[in-house]
Formats: C-alpha cells, structure tokens, sequence
C-alpha cells in the first residue's frame, strides 16, 4: 500500500498559477527578444527592463560560457519575489523547481529556466528567465556580443578590420 503523505504537490493548479503570473510579462519578454540586437550592456549584471510591469530584468554575461544558461549571454527574467506566490505545500521555490526542472514549463514560444542564488540578479534568490524555445534547444540559433577595444572599433570605422576582432570572432564560432 501506498502513503500519499504530501497531497497536493502535484496539484495541476499550481502549473495554471505560474503560468497565470507569468503571462502579464510575456509581451514585454517579446518586445526584448525582437530587440535584443540593440540591446546595449555596460557591463556584466542585470538590467532593469523598461516599459515592463514590476520586476522585469535583464542579465547580461560577456561571454555565454559563464552565464548562468550555458550559451545565452542575454536573457530577461524575473525575481520569483515579484509573482507574489504563497499558500503553497513546501513553499512557492520548490514548487517553481518542480515545474520547472529541466526547461519543462512552456508558456508560448518560450521555455521559462529556473535558477537560484545567482549574484548579480536582482535579488539573489530564485529567478525564472524567459528564453525562446527555439534557443533553448539550439544555442548556436542566436548571435554573440564580442568586446572590441576602442582602437579596434576605431580601425573598423575606416574599414579596417584588424587581426584581434578576427581572432576574438573565430573563438566565438
């Protein structure tokens, strides 16, 4: 026989609860993925998101080996503080784990990660990023922010591209 000491962890409620949470930030997420090109970070971190309800971030890596989504230097998330979840069995973190393990949580076209404890997010704690499906399951679908030194943004402008972009360009590839 079977005990079923923890009724309610699976509940299908919980799925329609994030998803009814998250849904406010989708379309804002859109406009940040349709423009990410021009997207422009000063420096590694987070970034807030503007024109966006409360709580909308962008977290930005130099290079996509050390973010926190391997391969995806750039990505707009949100602090699950933001989505005000409560009243749940083994609190609202494990439950977003649970839905969340393994890229599993669909909402739309985008595949919602979970990560925690990550420095240089807002908070900290548990973070759910928004990455286009598409991307989630092939990381070479998008482009990669290169540093360039002033003086090789200056020898690009008169046409030259020097050796150091042409060799930062083929470790990116």
């Amino acid at each position: 026989m079977e005990v079923n000491d923890r009724p309610g962890v699976t509940d299908p409620i919980w799925d329609a609860l994030l998803e009814s949470r998250l849904r406010p930030y989708v379309p804002a997420v859109r406009r940040w993925w349709e423009t990410c090109d021009e997207f422009t970070p000063l420096d590694t971190g987070s970034y807030a998101v503007n024109d966006a309800p409360p709580g909308l971030f962008a977290r930005f890596t130099r290079t996509p080996v050390r973010s926190p989504i391997k391969g995806v230097q750039a990505f707009p998330y949100v602090p699950t503080g933001f989505l005000q979840i409560s009243g749940v069995q083994g609190g609202a973190i494990k439950m977003i784990d649970r839905l969340c393990m393994d890229g599993a949580f669909k909402l739309d076209e985008f595949t919602i990660v979970v990560k925690g404890n990550l420095p240089a997010t807002y908070t900290q704690g548990q973070i759910l990023a928004f990455i286009p499906t598409l991307v989630y399951e092939d990381r070479t679908a998008i482009g990669k922010w290169v540093y360039l030194t002033n003086n090789e943004m200056l020898e690009m402008i008169v046409g030259t591209i020097p050796l150091s972009v042409g060799a930062k360009l083929a470790l990116k590839l």
